[in-house]
This record gives structure tokens, sequence and C-alpha cells, in this order.
């Protein structure tokens, strides 16, 4: 109903469980453009260990298998996600699953969230608490991964056209994609103004998104 809303050019759904992406859901992405081909999916560690004790609802085959059902109906979606480390109890052979997961799926973004206890909760009351030198190293090396994994994320549309939501200026307009990652424009005489869709050719990677040259607007 909401794709269907007269004027509304974009939907872009977030914090997902990966138990609410069902075929019916993804038939209605493929049959609305204004929906948007990214997915926030919530999967916080690629540890079956850790996710249990997490009290999630899916193990990490689950996470694989509901991405490439995506992948079928979704071209190239962009796939983003949340990942703790250093909840308690986490190995080091327990991180490299999250590792390994996180290159498997290829996601186009991971927020990286470093443990912290937060009084009242039940993993403030688990053994197996996590150096913070520990955390911070696999915290640091996470997000190596996520840079290399975003770039080659954006690296396979480099050439292509897409539009671009124009949401602000600083030095030279920028906005985002459909598949969320950040696009910064070449300067124009006329910059576009903030809220409008241009249809942009995508040059090079630039800073941490891509730097594209305005081709048209989009009424």
């Amino acid at each position: 109903q909401l794709a269907q809303v007269p004027g509304l050019a974009r939907i872009r759904l977030s914090s997902l469980e990966p138990g609410d992406i069902t075929e019916a859901l993804l038939g209605v992405f493929s049959q609305h453009k204004n929906i948007l081909p990214h997915l926030h999916l919530s999967l916080q560690s690629g540890s079956d260990k850790i996710l249990k004790k997490m009290c999630r609802q899916y193990r990490s085959q689950d996470f694989l298998d509901i991405t490439e059902r995506i992948s079928r109906f979704l071209d190239r979606p962009a796939l983003t996600t949340d990942l703790i480390v250093g909840f308690p109890g986490e190995t080091e052979d327990d991180f490299l699953d999250t590792l390994t997961l996180a290159r498997a799926v290829g996601f186009a973004k991971i927020h990286v969230f470093p443990y912290s206890v937060r009084p009242g909760t039940a993993a403030a009351k688990m053994p197996g608490r996590i150096d913070g030198d520990v955390i911070r190293e696999r915290a640091r090396v996470l997000r190596q991964l996520e840079a290399k994994l975003a770039q080659e994320f954006r690296g396979q549309f480099l050439g292509k056209t897409c539009e671009v939501l124009i949401e602000g200026q600083d030095k030279q307009s920028y906005g985002r994609s459909e598949r969320y990652f950040k696009v910064f424009l070449e300067a124009t005489k006329c910059a576009p103004p903030q809220n409008s869709l241009v249809r942009v050719r995508l040059k090079e990677h630039f800073k941490d998104g891509v730097s594209g040259i305005p081709i048209t607007a989009i009424e």
C-alpha cells in the first residue's frame, strides 16, 4: 500500500529481523521500484555459540540462506548489518566465525559495536568477560574488513548510472544511491537542491563513497 502512494519516490526498510524476510515481502520489493534494494538485517555475531547466548532466533546458516533468498529476488541488493564484538564468552574462533560470515555475505555496510556492559541485562551477569584491549583490536579488524567489503560492493557499480537523493552540500553536493552508499557529485554551475533526485553516472571511489557526474534531474 505504501509503495502505491502517489509521489512517494523512496521507501527504505531498516532494522529487520532475518525472520521478517519472507518470499511474499521480497515479491513486493521486486514489483515496486520505489522500494529500494537495500535491507538492514541485524546479525550481531557470526558465531552460533554467541547467537545462542544472545537468545537470537536464528543461526549463521539461517542468515546465509536468507541472504541467498534475497539475491534471487533483487539485483545486487545492498545488505547492511550490525555486529557486536567482545560479547561475554566470545573466543578468537567465535570472532573468526564472524569475519568468515561477513565475507560470505559481502555486506555493503557493517555497523561495528564493541560490547559494553549494560547494568540490569542478562549479559552483564555472564561469565567470560573479554579484556578491553582484545575488544578494541577485534573492532579494529572488523572495521578494516568492513571498509574492504564496502568498497568492493560499491566498485561493481562504477561506470553505471544510479539515482541519488541529494541530502546536502559541503563544497559539493552529496546524497545516497538506491543501494545506500554515499555519492559525491562533481561540481556543476547549478547545484541540485536538497531532497531532489538526480540521475548520476558513477565515476570512481571517493572518500567513503563514490564520485559521480550528474546527468539529469528526475521529476
